[in-house]
């Protein structure tokens, strides 16, 4: 009830409660006057009058009291209407702070339907269905349901502007449909149909349906809290799986990656920005004389310029790409005599699309 109903219904009590205030303050101060001031004794002293006055008195008095207990049975019903809506609405936040708390937690799409129809339907509904908006086919589809044993899989799907379900996600509006539609529903079944939203954006739509008679303000508005608590976790959980699938692809490369410069049969050294050793295989150590350990904190340039010439050649490839940003490529002996196997050295900046450097490699190929 708002604020402008409990003030009309106050109004004519309170204007009840006055005129009977004063009507026992006239009627004492007569009776006070009556009594005492001898004018008024001598004319009102009839007994005829003393009678009536008394029937009057005695009617007022239990007037005023019937309309005591009246009010007393007016506040106890207000009182406990108050105390009702108090438990309903903390039993309400209960829930939401429930499936608020799921999905803080649970980034899994599925389980926070669930999980969400289990905790809000019980208090509102005798079933509920959440569609999905399917993207790759834009139909919406069934992904939880409650109060129904008809498996998912054979609940229809809606095309957007199909049935109430596509209505409401053509519209963004909710639709209380109190018609029955469908062969689905039972008898006097009520639907109350409500978008799933991330901002503006449809992501899906949770349907409702009771057969206690209409909804009320407050379980629609529960009802459409939780689809706003819904709409914004379904969007942080499909930002998670997206995540998730790039890291696991990320990390399949990089060990293909790995698994390929490894068991190459050339020697690979990759630097990044700052010249830092990033790669280096086991063929390019074993052509330096060099472990990778003995590369980590160090400046990979200085430590190169510390070995022998192998080792100062390819410093100052390095540093010609880093300074040039351009590639060099060069032969050198594995070992000290010239006749004997040479390798040839490869080495060429590394840039981003847009041509920013962001490192230098080098392949060495025995010849």
């Amino acid at each position: 009830m708002d604020r402008g109903r409990m003030e009309t219904d106050r109004k004519p009590v309170s204007i009840f409660s006055l005129i009977l205030l004063i009507l026992m303050a006239v009627v004492i101060l007569f009776l006070v006057l009556v009594q005492n001031v001898d004018r008024f004794s001598d004319f009102f002293g009839s007994t005829t009058f003393k009678i009536i006055f008394d029937v009057a008195l005695v009617m007022g008095l239990i007037l005023f009291v019937a309309y005591i207990f009246t009010r007393t049975a007016d506040y106890n019903k207000r009182l406990e209407s108050m105390v009702d809506r108090l438990q309903k609405s903390n039993m309400l936040l209960s829930v939401l702070n429930e499936i608020q708390s799921s999905a803080n937690a649970n980034l899994d799409a599925q389980g926070l339907l669930e999980a969400s129809l289990e905790a809000v339907m019980p208090l509102t509904s005798s079933l509920g269905t959440i569609y999905i908006l399917d993207e790759d086919t834009g139909r919406l589809e069934p992904r939880a349901r409650y109060g129904t044993d008809t498996p998912l899989q054979e609940l229809p799907a809606f095309g957007v502007g199909e049935g109430i379900v596509g209505m409401v996600a053509q519209s963004g509006e909710a639709i209380e449909d109190k018609g029955g539609e469908g062969a689905s529903q039972r008898s006097g079944m009520v639907r109350y149909a409500l978008p799933v939203k991330a901002g503006n954006r449809v992501m899906g739509v949770m349907v409702a349906g009771t057969t206690k008679g209409s909804y009320t303000e407050e379980e629609k508005t529960l009802l459409q809290a939780v689809s706003e608590v819904l709409g914004n976790s379904l969007t942080n959980a499909k930002l998670y799986n997206l995540t998730r699938r790039a890291l696991d692809t990320t990390k399949k490369t990089q060990g293909y990656l790995e698994s390929f410069i490894n068991e190459a049969r050339m020697g690979v050294m990759v630097l990044d920005e700052r010249g830092a050793v990033m790669i280096v295989n086991q063929e390019a150590e074993r052509f330096l004389g060099i472990e990778h350990k003995d590369l980590m904190g160090h400046s990979a340039i200085e430590m190169l310029r510390s070995l022998d010439s192998r080792g100062q050649q390819l410093a100052q490839g390095f540093q010609g790409c880093f300074r040039d940003r351009r590639g060099f490529q060069y032969t050198q002996p594995v070992y000290d005599d010239p006749a004997t196997q040479t390798v040839l050295v490869n080495v060429f900046p590394l840039f981003r699309e847009k041509g920013e450097l962001i490192g230098a490699a080098a392949t060495i190929n025995r010849s």
